[in-house]
């Protein structure tokens, strides 16, 4: 390298060094500052001319104490550098904190720094506001502990009375105690009475559900499940004289709850069939195939179906009935979309009147 070249590179060091957005500074063998760039002069707030000459321990006696400084003096001695995530630098404007490497040039110190302390002060906010959050949820599972807990305790108490109401109505017609003007009026207090004990039995029932939902999984075969829903839906499935049509070539099993999975289909099925066409035989279709690493299940029938206008996400609520013609208090489609959430699914519908419902789940 002739001297031209080495002028200018050592030109271009200097303007590296000087324009640098970090802070360096050199110090010699007695670890005396013998020059700094000018984010250091910024940094810490003091006059180059203030700082150079002195020793490192005389702006930062602490080091002393804690070793530091004898681990810097080492790094003159054997050329291997040394580095610290977190250092705390006191000054009148606050506490900076920093990153510091130094190293051996040539027979010097060069110890170059990062400014962290918004970073860490970002990341002392997220350890607050993860803290701060882990409460919350605790709190908001204490009380939706109570609320569920008060509403089962009501719930249940309130049968009571009501299914009192039921008998003491029962004795008075059975003694001719209802005139014929108060006997239509009479019998739609029994029907309210009644529809109210299915309610909250209903409602006890969703809350069981949610208190001791059991999330052990394992692998589940989707026509065994259709097998036992097939057995216990029999006497509606022949009376209604449905067809039920499988597909499961695609995706034989799934890994979920085995009473989980039988609810979900139990509950379409079911609906599917209390929902049927008053002019043809309900035929179900139900296939499973694998999306993106995940289970699709489909059940699609020929039922009445729903107006396209009607806001799908309604037919989920608690008690929400589409149809009022045949009996039903609007719990199953409630039980199902909770399984299926709480296992981190979704379930979408899509339905048109007179051609039928279709429902495709991500389990």
């Amino acid at each position: 390298m002739n001297h031209k070249q080495l002028n200018f590179n050592n030109e271009l060091r200097g303007a590296f060094f000087d324009m640098a957005y970090s802070p360096f500074v050199i110090l010699d063998e007695n670890l005396d500052f013998i020059d700094m760039n000018k984010a250091a002069e910024v940094t810490v707030n003091i006059k180059r001319e203030d700082f150079l000459g002195k020793n490192i321990l005389d702006f930062f006696p602490y080091l002393k104490v804690n070793e530091r400084y004898q681990m810097y003096k080492n790094v003159l001695i054997t050329g291997e550098p040394i580095g610290f995530d977190e250092i705390s630098f006191h000054t009148d404007n606050g506490i900076y904190k920093f990153m510091i490497k130094a190293f051996k040039i040539g027979n010097y110190l060069g110890m170059t720094t990062l400014n962290v302390t918004n970073l860490t002060n970002t990341i002392d906010q997220l350890k607050s506001t993860k803290v701060n959050l882990l409460n919350t949820n605790k709190t908001l599972e204490r009380k939706n502990k109570e609320l569920e807990e008060f509403s089962y305790v009501t719930s249940h108490d309130l049968r009571a009375p009501l299914t009192n109401i039921g008998s003491l109505l029962m004795m008075l017609d059975e003694t001719n105690g209802i005139t014929d003007e108060g006997k239509p009026i009479f019998e739609k207090v029994v029907s309210v009475g009644k529809l109210m004990c299915e309610k909250l039995k209903a409602l006890n029932n969703v809350i069981a559900l949610k208190s001791t939902l059991d999330n052990e999984k394992k692998e589940i075969e989707f026509s065994e499940v259709l097998k036992k829903v097939k057995l216990n839906q029999s006497e509606k499935i022949i009376n209604n004289r449905a067809i039920i049509k499988e597909d499961f070539s695609n995706a034989t099993s799934v890994n979920y709850n085995g009473i989980q999975i039988e609810s979900i289909i139990q509950n379409l099925i079911s609906n599917a069939i209390k929902y049927k066409h008053p002019r043809r035989k309900p035929v179900i279709y139900i296939k499973t195939k694998e999306v993106d690493g995940r289970i699709e299940l489909t059940v699609k029938d020929n039922g009445i179906g729903l107006d396209k206008s009607i806001d799908k996400d309604k037919i989920f609520r608690l008690f929400k009935r589409m149809h009022t013609h045949v009996e039903g208090l609007g719990v199953g489609l409630y039980i199902t979309h909770f399984i299926i959430t709480n296992n981190g699914g979704q379930i979408e519908v899509q339905s048109e009147i007179n051609k039928g419902t279709e429902f495709k789940i991500t389990l």
